[in-house]
């Protein structure tokens, strides 16, 4: 029982990741009405420093999973979270107007970046799951 709720807790997490960095592209209208040109800078850094952030918890919470054969669900157990986390925000924050709406483009991207997701879990849960080397310091007395 405890393996299935890490599991979902680390499904949880996948899922905000994506929503943060979907959300930064989705309401990158609302950002260029605020911040003015440098709005593409603020979401490549603070996409990337998302995904770099959470890769660190997720690889600490990994390692406390034992081997088994469901981690490999991790994989797909985030989208069901992303589709609800996607739906309470669009009725917490829904879009002020017509101005701050994404270009049509914007809906490919997360289309694609939705797609590679699981590359993404796939790099991380390798990087956890990888043999960590250790410095060894022969004593030469």
């Amino acid at each position: 029982m405890t393996n299935f709720l890490k599991l979902q807790s680390i499904s949880i997490l996948l899922a905000l990741t994506l929503l943060i960095n979907i959300q930064l592209l989705a309401n990158s209208g609302r950002l260029y009405l605020l911040i003015g040109d440098g709005y593409v800078l603020v979401i490549a850094v603070s996409g990337l420093a998302s995904l770099v952030l959470f890769a660190r918890v997720l690889i600490k919470l990994l390692l406390l999973l034992p081997m088994s054969r469901w981690n490999f669900f991790l994989y797909i157990l985030w989208l069901p979270y992303l589709a609800l986390f996607t739906y309470v925000w669009t009725r917490l924050v829904p879009p002020p107007g017509e101005a701050a709406w994404p270009s049509p483009v914007i809906g490919l991207l997360i289309i694609a970046l939705t797609l590679v997701f699981p590359l993404y879990v796939l790099i991380v849960h390798m990087i956890a799951r990888s043999p960590k080397r250790t410095l060894q310091i022969e004593d030469k007395a």
